[in-house]
């Protein structure tokens, strides 16, 4: 996507700002522009109206890097052409050759440009400031409600197992709704020589307030420290977390862990395509805690192992499907919580021109417990088998988005290109929650609708 967009940009930019590539480009039209050869160039090296339209070419198919030395071609022929040189210090920039890139947009910036490129220029040497620093860090708040239809986990049969045997029972589905809070803060810490490594830090802080089920209230704080290295293209990631989790007030749970990861990307520039390729492997210790609101919290302690492997593939700068399969292991004692549990997940994201993005994510997996509880199997030693399904729809906007539509705006600017709008977005979404158990006791299902506002502060 980032590829096809520089494309776009620098094509765009060199069609409707160049006084020779407007005049050999057609009004813009590059259709018009003759495909252009090398031997073409080596031929008549000082036809600047054929260097132009060579240089549109590479562009448009994406070498950026031989772009490179057909612009200072065309520099060495007319040195004075401001535009040129823009052209010149934007493919530098987009070549990773931010030191060079800086310096071509400050000589450039000395001269009279339209408005319109000082601006671009000024954005350009602003996003290199940025690369330059070594520590970035954000902060994000997110502040939303959500409703439950079957918040109590009410069984969707009107019957219940107890000592091996059914009897008719209902318990009726209680809804509830909520709201949920969070603050977060990332830091992304750059090292080595070519800052492409990184130290990874984030603290989180979340507090999920029920309005009837006060016993459900949770609240989590979330560290992890950890390190990403990129050896050739593949990102190595490790990372330790640990987090303190309270119930209804009362400490419920302590989780500490770690986890190793690689990914990858591939870009094939011919097909327009993007390829992603992750693993992911990990354990954790979750001690539960005994309290008030959960007696008998402490029976689910255990140790927890999961491995993971996922892919995706984007098409051009819209459309995204990605396919993810794990596996779980939950060693414990008693045995009524010790499970194995394999899932997969098929998603996509459709990502619209405006910032606005729609993604659909169907999960499905298979968990078997070791035991279950005597009183109701009147087996201990007969295993449980579930079946969780969840199906999830999110549509996320950039909040800007509706003043935009109203016709709003600040400084003679849409409004959502203004600094308070910026990465504040609302995120809508509905859930369907599916649970098939051999045991009737667990099968259930649950509705849930959710809205959420995020903002994010980058320093």
């Amino acid at each position: 996507m980032y590829k096809l967009l520089t494309r776009v940009l620098l094509c765009s930019y060199l069609c409707s700002h160049s006084v020779y590539a407007t005049e050999v480009a057609a009004s813009n039209d590059p259709s018009t522009c003759p495909q252009v050869s090398f031997s073409e160039i080596f031929t008549d090296p000082n036809n600047i109206e054929l260097n132009y339209c060579y240089l549109l070419q590479k562009i448009k198919s994406g070498d950026l890097k031989s772009a490179i030395p057909v612009v200072e071609r065309i520099l060495l022929l007319d040195p004075y052409e401001a535009q040129a040189r823009v052209i010149y210090a934007s493919l530098l920039y987009h070549t990773d050759m931010m030191s060079d890139a800086k310096r071509e947009f400050e000589d450039v910036r000395q001269r009279r440009l339209p408005v319109s490129d000082e601006e671009l220029v000024m954005d350009y040497l602003r996003r290199i400031d940025e690369l330059g620093k070594r520590a970035n860090h954000s902060v994000e708040v997110s502040i939303g409600g959500h409703f439950d239809n079957n918040r109590n986990a009410a069984p969707e049969k009107d019957v219940l197992l107890f000592y091996g045997f059914e009897y008719p029972y209902k318990i009726d589905e209680v809804d509830d709704y909520g709201t949920y809070t969070s603050l977060t803060y990332d830091l992304n810490y750059h090292f080595g020589e070519y800052r492409n490594h990184d130290v990874l830090a984030s603290l989180e802080y979340s507090h999920d307030n029920q309005a009837f089920y006060d016993t459900q209230d949770f609240m989590s704080v979330n560290g992890s420290l950890g390190a990403r290295i990129d050896i050739n293209g593949t990102n190595v990631t490790t990372l330790a977390y640990h987090s303190l989790h309270r119930l209804h007030g009362e400490s419920f749970l302590r989780s500490s862990g770690a986890r190793l990861g690689l990914d990858k990307h591939w870009n094939l520039r011919d097909h327009d395509l993007t390829l992603y390729a992750s693993a992911t492997g990990g354990y954790f210790k979750d001690t539960y805690i005994d309290s008030d609101t959960s007696p008998s919290a402490s029976s689910s302690s255990g140790e927890r192992t999961f491995a993971r492997a996922s892919g995706s593939i984007t098409f051009g700068s819209s459309h995204r499907l990605s396919l993810a399969a794990g596996y779980t292991y939950k060693n414990a004692d008693p045995l009524t919580f010790e499970y194995r549990s394999w899932n997969t997940s098929l998603g996509h994201l459709w990502m619209f021109k405006n910032g606005q993005r729609l993604s659909t994510y169907i999960n499905g997996g298979h968990l078997t417990y070791a035991a279950t509880d005597e009183f109701v199997t009147g087996d201990p030693t007969q295993e449980r088998q579930d079946t969780p399904v969840q199906v999830m729809t999110t549509f996320t906007t950039p909040v800007g988005w509706f003043f935009d539509v109203a016709g709003l705006t600040s400084d003679n600017k849409p409004i959502s290109k203004s600094n308070a709008f910026k990465n504040f977005t609302l995120a809508l979404s509905g859930e369907y929650q599916s649970n098939h158990s051999d045991i009737p006791n667990f099968d259930s299902n649950n509705v849930r609708w959710q809205a959420m506002f995020r903002k994010r502060f980058e320093f």
